[in-house]
Parts: structure tokens; C-alpha cells; sequence
């Protein structure tokens, strides 16, 4: 403490001394005239320290300290110093709030504030509109308690920022809404809600017109196919211009064959991420995959060597139709992009508490920047050298699709130049056991 706030009070000391002393000379008893002057000053001092207490219980703001000397007036000061920072520092915070909320009322998207225990303290219009929400009236009513949806609870429950929340609104208006969370503070958290509905309809819109086109298409293309091969009995062979013509238009025929039944297959995927489990069936996996690979080694004039690992004991339940699109489709584009002479290794195995399919090749390559986009439909690496290869640039999208309906997913690991590693991981329920049938490893 400073000194002059220690001295401010010695002139009124000495005075009570001077007092004390000319009391207790008189009576003989110099050390009463001194107790007497210290207890007045006691006496004041603490009747200074009431005042000062019961200003600082006081929650006013702007009411200024009592009139003190000495100590107690610098301990003032600073109280109401350390007081007026703080009521700044609190509205400045009111204010950053009130402009972060009239910001976030302007949102279209909902924005609903939680607190710790999952209790509404503050949503924005957006989340009153879509949710049905009331505000100030749900401010302190659990969200669990006025959003009764199958599997929210559990969403809450994770609060994790990558999962995504899905539902659709059982009203007139048939709402799809996605719900992300996100913590803040020590146990707070924020949801953000938008509204799918209208990429919903785009999407319904589109996977109808694909397929529907894709339908469509297929009579005329048949047609075409059809009149195509006759001309190419009927006309002279020996002419190398109509030999060539006829050939290409019954390549690029095929082609379109080929797209419109990867159109109809990923259409018809695309539709329900749930399988269709009347259609499934115990597969013998072994005997499909040693199918596709001897037509694969045709497909390729047999200058690739593939070998395959499978466990024969096991059979994998599953829509005969989308296993085997995931099969062909990696093993097949294994073989279009490994050069002349290259191997391919291909592998059903049971792992560590999953079913993995893998396909091993040493071909050209994918640079990592690109792996993220692989499964989006037309996507081309390289756009001139997967057209001289052919294919329809479907395959890794209808792939995506079946392992979704499945329960599976797929990782791809590649390096430009190196070659290529395409694991897919299936759940353990898929699998039916016969124990009896022994592995097969085929070269």
C-alpha cells in the first residue's frame, strides 16, 4: 500500500493521541489516554469498513464509494476501478451477443443454443420455423422432450461434429431436415438445422430421370445393335470402309449398352440405402470371384496374371447382383489400368472382426488428390486416357452404392505410378459359415 494512503490518516492519529494523552496525564495513567485515542480510531476505522462493505454488497453499478480516508478509501478506489472494467468488459460481451444472435436470427438455417443438460437456451427463428419451437416459452425445456424422433437422443448423446442427424418432419409440409452438433464451453452445445428438402426433391428428380431415360433408351439402342449386325452380314466384307464404319458403330453400341445398364443398376441403388433382403441369398463367393476372373484374364488376352485368395468355408449373404458389381467392377478396372505383364492379387478373407475383400494391382496408379472424388459418378482421373480404356464411369459409384446397402465400406490406398490397393470391409453378419468347403488359392 502506498505510503501517502498510510499517512492520510496520521493529522487525525496524532490528534486522538494529543487527546488521550491530556485525559490520562491528569488521572496519572498516561497508557489509558493512549488505549482511549487508539480505540476511537479502531472505533472509526471500523465503522469506515461498514460503510465499505455495504457499498461493495451493494449490486449497483453506477453508485459511487463512500467518502473515506486512509486505507480503506484506496481499497474503494480500486473496487470501483476494478468494478467499472468489469461492467465494460460485461457489456461489451452483451454486445458481441446481441449482435451474434440478430446475426444468426437473420439464418434461414435453424441455430438452437444448449446448455449442459440438453436444456433450450436460446433459438434463432429459423429453428422455430422448421423445429416448431416456441421462444422465450421452451427456454429451459429439455430438446429431447419436444423433438421425440426414433435415434435423436442417441445423436445427442455422442455430440459428435461429424455425424450428421437426419429426420423428416411428420407435418403438411413433410420437411427433411439434417441436424449437426457442435460443443462449446465446457458442456454447451449448438445445433445447426437445415432444411434438405429441396435437394431431396433435385435428388428424387434426377434418379427418376436417369432411370426413366435410361429405360427409355434401351429399346431404340437394341434396335440399332440389332440393325447393325444385319448390315454387317448383308454387306461386302471385303470393303474396308464399311467393314471399319459397322465396327465402330457396333463398339460404341455395346458402350451405350453398357452405360444404360450401369445407369438402370446405380438408379435402381440409389434408390433405399436398405437392402432388398427378399432378394438376397447365400453366395459361395469363392466360385463368383473364380467366374469373374476368368473372365477377366479373357477380357485382357490373358497377358495379366491374377491370382486369387479365398476362404471356400464361407458364404456371404447378400443380392447376388450388387456383391458381384462390386466384384466385377474392382477386378475389372484392376485390369484396365495395370499395364501388359502386370499382376493382380485378389482376396476374401475373414479379418479382425470383419470380412474383407481386397484387389492388389501394380498398375498405373492414382495420385492421392484424387481419391476423395473416385466414387462420383462420370468422375475421370485422366479424361483421355480412361476413354481409350473404356469403361462408363460408373463402376466406383455403383460400388459406393451396394457397399452402403451392405453395411460395408471401402478404402482405397494408391500412389501415382506404384499401383493400386482397394480394401472393402463388410460386417460379420453377412457371412454364413460352411465349414466343410476348404480354402481356395488360385494363380
Amino acid at each position: 500500500m502506498a505510503l501517502e494512503e498510510l499517512s492520510s490518516d496520521v493529522p487525525l492519529l496524532l490528534l486522538l493521541l494529543i487527546a488521550g494523552a491530556s485525559i490520562g496525564f491528569p488521572l496519572g495513567n498516561a497508557w489509558f489516554g493512549v488505549s482511549l485515542a487508539f480505540g476511537i480510531y479502531l472505533y472509526i476505522c471500523a465503522r469506515r469498513l461498514r460503510l465499505l462493505m455495504r457499498w461493495i454488497a451493494d449490486e449497483s453499478p453506477y453508485l459511487d464509494p463512500p467518502l473515506l480516508r486512509g486505507p480503506l478509501a484506496a481499497v474503494a478506489w480500486r473496487v470501483k476501478t476494478s468494478r467499472n472494467r468489469l461492467h465494460a468488459d460485461i457489456e461489451e460481451r452483451d454486445g458481441r451477443v446481441a449482435l451474434l444472435r440478430e446475426s444468426f436470427s437473420a439464418l434461414k438455417d435453424g441455430i438452437v443454443i444448449l446448455d449442459a443438460s440438453r436444456a433450450i437456451e436460446w433459438c434463432n427463428p429459423g429453428a422455430r420455423r422448421l423445429l416448431g419451437l416456441r421462444y422465450p416459452e421452451d427456454k429451459g425445456q429439455h430438446i429431447g422432450n419436444l423433438l421425440r424422433y426414433p435415434g435423436f437422443q442417441e445423436f445427442l448423446a455422442t455430440g459428435d461434429s461429424e455425424s450428421e442427424f437426419e429426420f423428416t418432419v411428420p407435418d403438411a409440409r413433410a420437411l427433411t431436415l439434417q441436424v449437426q452438433a457442435a460443443r462449446f464451453g465446457e458442456a454447451s452445445m449448438v445445433l445447426f438445422v437445415r432444411d434438405l428438402s429441396a435437394l431431396k426433391r433435385l435428388e428424387t428428380i434426377r434418379q427418376d430421370f436417369v432411370g426413366n431415360i435410361s429405360h427409355e433408351l434401351r429399346t431404340p439402342l437394341t434396335v440399332i445393335a440389332g440393325y447393325v449386325d444385319t448390315l454387317a452380314d448383308l454387306l461386302d466384307s471385303d470393303s474396308p470402309v464399311i467393314a471399319k464404319v459397322l465396327s465402330h458403330m457396333r463398339q460404341q453400341s455395346v458402350r451405350m449398352e453398357n452405360l444404360l445398364k450401369d445407369l438402370l443398376l446405380l438408379s435402381q441403388l440409389e434408390n433405399s440405402d436398405e437392402p432388398d433382403s427378399s432378394s438376397e441369398e447365400a453366395i459361395s463367393v469363392c466360385a463368383m470371384l473364380e467366374s469373374i476372373r476368368e473372365n477377366a484374364l479373357a477380357a485382357c488376352s490373358g497377358d495379366r496374371t491374377i491370382t486369387l485368395d479365398c476362404d471356400s468355408s464361407l458364404r456371404f449373404r447378400a443380392s447376388r447382383v450388387e456383391i458381384e458389381s462390386i466384384f466385377s467392377n474392382l477386378i475389372f478396372n484392376a485390369v484396365k489400368y495395370s499395364q501388359s505383364g502386370g499382376s493382380i492379387d485378389v482376396s476374401f478373407r475373414l479379418g479382425d472382426g470383419v470380412v474383407v475383400f481386397k484387389v492388389v494391382d501394380d498398375g498405373i496408379g492414382i495420385d492421392p488428390v484424387h481419391i476423395p472424388r473416385l466414387t462420383e459418378r462420370f468422375y475421370r482421373v485422366e479424361k483421355s486416357r480412361s476413354a481409350e480404356r473404356g469403361g462408363t464411369g460408373l463402376g466406383l459409384a455403383i460400388v459406393k452404392h451396394a457397399l452402403i446397402r451392405l453395411g460395408g465400406e471401402m478404402e482405397v490406398e494408391s500412389r501415382h505410378g506404384v499401383g493400386s490397393t482397394f480394401r472393402c470391409v463388410f460386417p460379420l453378419d453377412r457371412l454364413v459359415e460352411d465349414p466343410a468347403l476348404p480354402a481356395v488359392a488360385v494363380g
